[in-house]
């Protein structure tokens, strides 16, 4: 995917990620970033094991060493905004990254001012993904934020993953913020695969009901398709809560809903470049699309070319579409070309 654009001796930086992810994540993230893609895209790789000793540095005598903890939290918050994606784990020689090309202009303009504010509190020490934890869990009050000493208390809470996009002024009704707040199993804090979670709760009926509350026009075929993407999505996440799966099936659900939307309406901002190349490199490596797509006797690269060119076009929108949907994608070929 890089061998045609490395050039010996430097390490391809995404133009994406400097634009639309650098300026909103903590010193820490930025700094693990930095060490990922010196493993990664540095050497040719799209993947690669990499230990936390290694994510440290340091090697030189004199230089600088990521703390442990600056690690943990960096990574964290990478992994939370799916910057970085940890594709399989390993104690040994350390865990299997992978660096995606992703935006997070979209995400932080569904805040309001408030709420980035909420988000970027005074204590310094905290990575935002920590942040979004901590505003996740405060209880409800009239009070949007209040400081006091050297830190803050944050009372703004998110009734999901992410907030929904206001269309009104920000105000103190408690009764039209949080109408729609779903509250699933919250008061077991135990952390579940989502295999697992099946085993204790009814998990697929509850997630087939709460998508047709969301979207009444869901069929129960379509909701058993998305049910089976997100199964396979889970299986490359970290354990979490029962309410933590809620609040990832919700906004999967609600970005679904609001891509079908999309797709009527004018096209407006499409795909950069990064990201078409990235859709096509994962198709190309998705077996069930190889296997049907390929020419015998392709290259690899060839194929990549191939495929790269012709996600480009919308007669492939309908043909290429359900594979990245399968591969967890959320996105609609045809509304943004």
């Amino acid at each position: 995917m890089y061998s045609d654009k490395f050039v010996q001796g430097y390490v391809m930086s995404s133009r994406l990620y400097r634009k639309e992810v650098w300026p909103f994540l903590s010193d820490a993230a930025r700094n693990v970033y930095e060490q990922l893609e010196n493993w990664i895209n540095g050497q040719l790789k799209e993947t690669d094991h990499i230990s936390h000793r290694q994510i440290q540095g340091g090697e030189l005598k004199g230089s600088n060493k990521l703390s442990s903890a600056t690690v943990s939290s960096g990574l964290k918050e990478l992994i939370w905004f799916e910057v970085v994606t940890v594709i399989e784990k390993n104690n040994r020689i350390g865990n299997k990254y992978r660096i995606n090309e992703v935006s997070l202009v979209e995400y932080f303009e569904q805040f309001s001012a408030l709420e980035i504010k909420a988000l970027r509190f005074s204590n310094e020490s905290a990575s935002i993904s920590e942040a979004l934890q901590l505003v996740k869990r405060q209880p409800i009050s009239n009070e949007s934020a209040s400081a006091s000493g050297s830190g803050a208390s944050i009372d703004i809470p998110l009734d999901s993953l992410e907030f929904k996009k206001r269309t009104s002024s920000v105000d103190n009704s408690e009764t039209e913020i949080f109408s729609d707040s779903v509250e699933y199993h919250s008061d077991n804090k135990n952390l579940f695969s989502l295999r697992e979670l099946a085993g204790v709760y009814t998990i697929q009926s509850d997630l087939a009901d709460q998508a047709k509350r969301i979207n009444p026009k869901l069929d129960d075929s379509k909701i058993l398709s998305e049910l089976k993407n997100f199964a396979q999505w889970s299986t490359s996440r970290e354990k979490t809560t029962a309410q933590g799966w809620m609040n990832y099936w919700i906004y999967r659900i609600q970005k679904l809903s609001a891509t079908k939307a999309k797709s009527s309406k004018p096209k407006s901002k499409g795909l950069s470049d990064a990201q078409l190349n990235y859709f096509a490199s994962e198709l190309c490596n998705y077996q069930s699309f190889k296997s049907k797509h390929s020419n015998i006797g392709e290259s690899q690269k060839a194929f990549e070319t191939r495929i790269s060119s012709n996600i480009r076009k919308p007669e492939y929108a309908e043909k290429y579409g359900p594979y990245l949907h399968e591969l967890g994608f959320v996105v609609d070929l045809g509304a943004s070309l």
